[in-house]
Formats: structure tokens, C-alpha cells, sequence
């Protein structure tokens, strides 16, 4: 891979950041605290958020600061077969569910713009972007500026139309269990490209390139999501499709979801069929037709009215594999002899992490990623005396 700067990954960071579905989160938590949003709430979870994309994006970087391949290459190298193959069978299901999510939410928009049944406009958004992805669509960044600047005019109509009088956020500090529910939600929005982070950083020479990026991301994503939340406060609502598409609302507004979810919906595309290759061994078109049948699939159930509980499960099931991944990539850059990572490291945080998700424990992000921080850490004594 020869060397990239961050002018070369934007695109990806950026599509993240100002995806749509960022004003469904700011509204889901604006809804949830029944008001504005605690700025300390805010500021932990974009930590997180910032924390999970530095540590894995590292892996991406030109040695000797990173390993300079995407996850595909990398994986063999820090994970045993069976960690690899659960690795790229969770990545896939992931992206899966966010093409389903990005789908449903373009669909929406596209068929209250047009006043077609949500079905026929999720079918009408999803086919074309398969086809194209097959045939190589690759011009991420021309695309993410297409989803920026539809975001930011949309947020700003958001706002300047429906928003509350009030401030969205409040410089306040919740009780710790909500406060770890939204630090969840946020850590859950990103888990998927968290993990997939070498795929954008792959080239990148310096840590002031992983710097920039993930501030690509992190801080148009608190835009947003400070528009969902004015949104919510002025309206009363979450459902960003029916506000715009209602007796006051404003027809361009849909326009701008569809155009703003085409960016985000190839990435999926991309990062996930190479992840279902490492899983099954299927090839990347065979892999992007399974993924879109599946996610039209759950755009037609409408998943994005699932929203928020979605995130909470992608952050019990995949952030606890950022912990042992994180502690063998210091070690290697302190010189110390390589380790291959068995799957349970990730399979008992994981686990936990799920178990106290079912039950709506606000803590179980944490403690998924402190059971693999703990199982990782009896591993390293007990194999290596470290």
C-alpha cells in the first residue's frame, strides 16, 4: 500500500459522521432523557467513540507506527482461524443490519417524497446501489461530500423549521446509569467501523492523520446529533420521515435523507463483503448479493424504528474485541514477541456484555470491555509471565 494522507480517507470518516441516521440517535437520546442532553453524557461518549477509532485505526498505519494493511490482512496476523472466521462473520452481520438500517431510512424518505409505498422506494434505493457496488463504485469521497452537504443543509432546515427554542444539550451531568446508556448508544454507533477502522487508516503515515480523521468523524457527529435532539425537543418526535413529511413539513427535507444515505449504504457494501470472504469464503459479489437480500430484507420490517436498541446490542457484541486487539498491538510496538489471540478473549466479554444488554443493564458496554480487559490480562500471565 503506498502512502495515503488523510485527504485520501476523508471521505469514509466523513460519511460516518454525518450519516443521517446521527439525527435518529440525537433524537432517541434527546427523547430519552425527556429534554436536552447532558453535555458530560455527550463529552464521554465521543471520548469512547474517539479512544475506539484511535486504537484500531493504529493498526491500519505504515509500519513501524502500524502493521499498514486493512483488517483482512491484519486479522491473520493477531487472531487464531477460528477468532478470524468469528471476527468476519460478526463484521458482515453488522454492516448487514446497517445497509437494512440505511435502506429503511432512505426508503422512508424516498416513498413520502414521492408517495409510494416504503417497500417499493426501499427496493427502488437498495437494487441500484447493489449493482453499482458490484461494478466497483468506488468514489468515496465525491460521495461523502454529497452526504455532507446534504446533512448540514438538512440539519440546518431541521433546526431553523422544528427546532426548540432551547439549547439541545445541557451542561449537566445525568446519574451514572443514563449517562452509561447514552456512552453506550454512542459506542454502538460506530462499533461496526470501529473494528473496521485499518480498512480507512490502510496508508496513512502518521499519528496526525489518525488524529484528523477520527476528529472527521467525532465532531460532525455531534452536530448532528445535536440536531436529532433540537428536532425531537421541537416536534415531540423521533420519526424524522413523517416530520417532514407531514401537513407542515418540508418535501426537500426527504430529498436530502435519500441523497445523504447513499454514501453510507455503499460503505457497508464494502467493508462487509471482504468480511464475509474471511468468514465463509465466499466470494465479495456473491457476498454483496447475500448482504442485500438480507438487508432489504430488514428495511422492509423497518429496522430503523429499532434504532437505539440496535446500537446497544453491536456495543455488547463487538467493542470487548477492541481490548485484547489494543493490548497486543502496544506490546508488538514496545518490541515484545508476538502473540496470537485465541477467541475466547473476545467470546467472554462478548458474552457478558449480551447478558447484561438482555436484561437493559445500562452497564453492559463496560462490562463486556472489562471482562475481555481481565481475560486478556490472566492470559498474558499465564502464557507469557507479563
Amino acid at each position: 500500500m503506498s502512502n495515503r494522507s488523510w485527504r485520501d480517507v476523508a471521505g469514509a470518516w466523513l460519511g460516518i459522521g454525518t450519516a443521517p441516521t446521527g439525527l435518529l440517535l440525537g433524537a432517541g437520546l434527546a427523547a430519552r432523557h425527556g429534554g436536552p442532553i447532558p453535555l458530560f453524557s455527550l463529552c464521554a461518549g465521543l471520548a469512547c467513540v474517539f479512544a475506539m477509532l484511535w486504537f484500531q485505526g493504529h493498526l491500519g498505519l505504515q509500519p513501524p507506527l502500524g502493521d499498514g494493511g486493512n483488517l483482512t490482512q491484519i486479522a491473520p496476523r493477531y487472531f487464531n482461524a477460528v477468532m478470524q472466521k468469528l471476527l468476519g462473520a460478526l463484521i458482515a452481520l453488522g454492516m448487514t443490519g446497517w445497509f437494512g438500517l440505511n435502506v429503511a431510512m432512505g426508503g422512508a424518505a424516498l416513498g413520502a417524497l414521492l408517495r409510494q409505498p416504503q417497500w417499493l422506494a426501499a427496493l427502488a434505493m437498495g437494487i441500484p446501489i447493489f449493482v453499482l457496488s458490484l461494478r466497483g463504485m468506488t468514489s468515496w469521497n465525491a460521495l461523502a461530500a454529497l452526504t455532507t452537504i446534504c446533512v448540514l443543509v438538512l440539519s440546518a432546515l431541521i433546526v431553523a423549521r422544528y427546532g426548540a427554542a432551547t439549547l439541545p444539550f445541557a451542561a449537566s451531568v445525568a446519574p451514572p446509569l443514563p449517562t452509561l446508556n447514552d456512552v453506550a448508544a454512542l459506542m454502538g454507533f460506530v462499533a461496526v467501523f470501529s473494528v473496521r477502522a485499518p480498512d480507512f487508516t490502510v496508508g496513512l503515515t502518521s499519528r496526525r492523520d489518525l488524529a484528523i480523521v477520527g476528529l472527521l468523524l467525532c465532531l460532525p457527529l455531534l452536530l448532528t446529533i445535536l440536531a436529532g435532539a433540537s428536532l425531537e425537543q421541537g416536534t415531540g418526535s423521533a420519526d424524522l420521515v413523517n416530520v417532514l413529511a407531514g401537513a407542515n413539513g418540508l418535501a426537500i427535507g426527504n430529498l436530502l435523507i435519500t441523497l445523504a444515505m447513499i454514501a453510507p449504504t455503499f460503505t457497508t457494501l464494502y467493508s462487509g463483503a471482504p468480511a464475509l470472504r474471511a468468514a465463509v469464503g465466499w466470494s465479495e459479489s456473491s457476498g454483496m448479493f447475500v448482504m442485500t437480500i438480507v438487508g432489504l430484507a430488514l428495511a422492509l420490517v423497518r429496522l430503523d424504528l429499532w434504532f437505539l436498541p440496535w446500537l446497544s446490542l453491536l456495543a455488547a457484541v463487538l467493542p470487548p474485541v477492541l481490548v485484547p486487539l489494543a493490548v497486543e498491538s502496544v506490546r508488538r510496538r514496545a518490541g515484545c514477541a508476538p502473540r496470537v489471540l485465541p477467541a475466547r478473549l473476545w467470546l467472554i466479554g462478548a458474552l457478558a456484555a449480551t447478558a447484561f444488554t438482555l436484561v437493559r443493564a445500562p452497564v453492559a458496554v463496560l462490562v463486556g470491555m472489562g471482562a475481555a480487559g481481565i481475560a486478556t490480562g490472566i492470559w498474558y500471565w499465564k502464557t507469557t509471565g507479563e
